[in-house]
């Protein structure tokens, strides 16, 4: 029956996003960058290198490639965020003292401490990812290294699992597996353009306006997009106030003014983009993804609209023979 299709899907999904894949990430990596290089390799092979040096002269490309590029925006980042760190405690200073000025101390308490709250948080910020570190170099050596060897053999792979799943699993099973892993490469190209575009916007935003450090600015608000509720406002936000407590009241008019127009961007773009991609009515997009927050964490941005997609095509009949 459609409806027993659609209730395994969720909970075979549910289980697999639950207790799998947080471990599988470098796995799922390595199978992105394998296929994503396997049209380079592939020309290559056909003019008459060797398989294995083609994938290690296209994944070795790519890898220069992405290396080049995020080494000249961090290093442009890096001198926006020296100079800034110049200015940053004597800023700091002046804004604990305007806002112990304002502070109404008989409701709050005592009025936090800038420098002090500023220092610990980055030191916290800092802690966690030197604490990341080992994990974060041993995931990306597995991801190369995996890279590497399905793009040696992805022909192969491809005729071993064509040939010996169909007797493991029934023809409906892979079809469904099909369908939740296209819808996974769909929902994955929208959030990255997403997170391109709110970039663009701030970075663009934060020019036109004046204001400073705005590759620095954009790069941040780019990275903290990909989570939930996070993004422009985590860094516009507290930058706008505190100009406007040091007195630059048109710097955090400014900032104010791109922060809203950042702001806007996910919402109005997310529902309708990842489920035109997926083929979801931009409600159920956004309602899948509010319910995979809440169920996931984090990550059940993607697992509830996959889940959704994935369920949505079993109870059509289109993942069956």
């Amino acid at each position: 029956m459609p409806q027993a299709r659609g209730l395994l899907v969720l909970v075979v999904g549910y289980l697999a996003a639950r207790f799998i894949l947080p471990n599988l990430y470098p796995v799922v990596l390595a199978l992105a960058l394998a296929l994503s290089v396997e049209p380079i390799v592939a020309r290559l092979n056909l003019r008459g290198i060797p398989r294995p040096v083609a994938a290690v002269l296209a994944l070795g490309g790519l890898g220069t490639a992405l290396f080049i590029a995020l080494g000249l925006v961090v290093r442009a980042a890096l001198q926006e965020a020296v100079r800034m760190a110049i200015v940053l405690p004597a800023a700091a200073r002046l804004i604990s003292q305007r806002l112990k000025e304002i502070w109404p101390e008989h409701l709050l308490g005592p009025a936090p401490s800038m420098p002090v709250h500023l220092f610990s948080q980055l030191t916290t910020g800092a802690g966690r990812m030197a604490l990341q570190l080992p994990d974060t170099a041993l995931a990306t050596v597995v991801a190369a290294v995996g890279a590497y060897l399905i793009a040696r053999e992805l022909p192969t792979l491809r005729r071993r699992l064509r040939g010996e799943l169909p007797a493991l699993l029934p023809q409906g099973s892979l079809r469904i597996g099909r369908v939740a892993f296209f819808a996974t490469v769909r929902y994955l190209k929208a959030q990255i353009l997403l997170a391109s575009v709110t970039t663009l916007v701030t970075g663009i935003g934060l020019l036109l306006v004046g204001a400073p450090y705005a590759l620095l600015a954009a790069v941040a608000v780019g990275v903290l997009d990909i989570a939930p509720a996070l993004g422009p406002t985590t860094v516009l936000g507290p930058w706008a106030a505190g100009a406007a407590l040091l007195g630059q009241y048109g710097l955090a008019l400014r900032l104010t003014l791109v922060l809203m127009v950042a702001a806007t961007v996910r919402p109005t773009l997310e529902p309708r983009l990842v489920g035109g991609q997926m083929g979801l009515h931009p409600l159920a997009a956004l309602v899948t993804m509010y319910l995979g927050v809440h169920l996931f964490g984090a990550v059940g941005l993607a697992v509830g609209p996959v889940l959704a997609a994935t369920a949505w095509a079993a109870y059509l009949g289109e993942a069956q023979p």
